[in-house]
């Protein structure tokens, strides 16, 4: 019973958060760097973006910087992935939004808390603002970049404070990306490496 109370009395922001924490503690600590993975390719870290309260600025609640727009049908694939982490970290949402299609996918990590899909922009940026009310902060830094066919494996890391505790943590992530007409289509979170390339070897 007393654990039932001290349950109810945390704020819903703090027990997603703890959920998170929880979650990210059973994740296995890949490396960034991709020394056990011959096949990996240099990646990119954005180190001067802000945090999750420019989401607010995204919104027109304030003025925040704004990365140029770049057509992403003239965009790598590869570059493409990029744009997403820095339009991120320059809390630029509507800029992450456009990078995919309009009938685009996110599905969550086969290991989340909760299972979910998002579709569409509509769904994708509601997914992002609910993602950004956990933390104060939350950045991405990008690992190796991997081709597998038309699709992309990409590896990173959340750095994270959390909006209830202020406890700061990381959460290493890998990404399984589809492409069509120079956007992404298909956004598939995981947690362990092999799992995503196999998934892109299978498709």
């Amino acid at each position: 019973m007393a654990g039932s109370r001290a349950a109810s009395a945390r704020e819903p922001g703090q027990i997603r958060e703890e959920a998170a924490l929880s979650d990210t503690a059973r994740a296995p600590r890949t490396s960034l760097a991709g020394a056990d993975d011959r096949r990996a390719r240099p990646g990119t870290s954005f180190e001067d973006g802000c945090t999750v309260r420019c989401l607010a600025e995204a919104l027109g609640l304030a003025e925040c910087a704004r990365i140029p727009f770049r057509p992403s049908a003239l965009m790598d694939n590869a570059e493409l992935i990029r744009q997403l982490a820095e339009r991120w970290n320059a809390g630029d949402l509507d800029g992450v939004v456009e990078l995919y299609t309009e009938d685009a996918t996110i599905v969550s990590g086969p290991d989340w808390p909760e299972q979910a899909t998002w579709e569409g922009h509509s769904g994708i940026k509601a997914s992002l603002i609910d993602f950004g009310a956990v933390w104060d902060s939350a950045r991405v830094e990008m690992g190796p970049i991997e081709r597998h066919g038309d699709q992309i494996v990409g590896k990173g890391m959340w750095r994270t404070r959390g909006a209830s505790s202020g406890v700061e943590g990381t959460m290493p992530f890998v990404i399984l990306f589809s492409f069509r007409d120079g956007k992404i289509a298909l956004h598939e979170w995981f947690t362990d490496y092999d799992e995503a390339v196999a998934a892109a070897r299978g498709s």
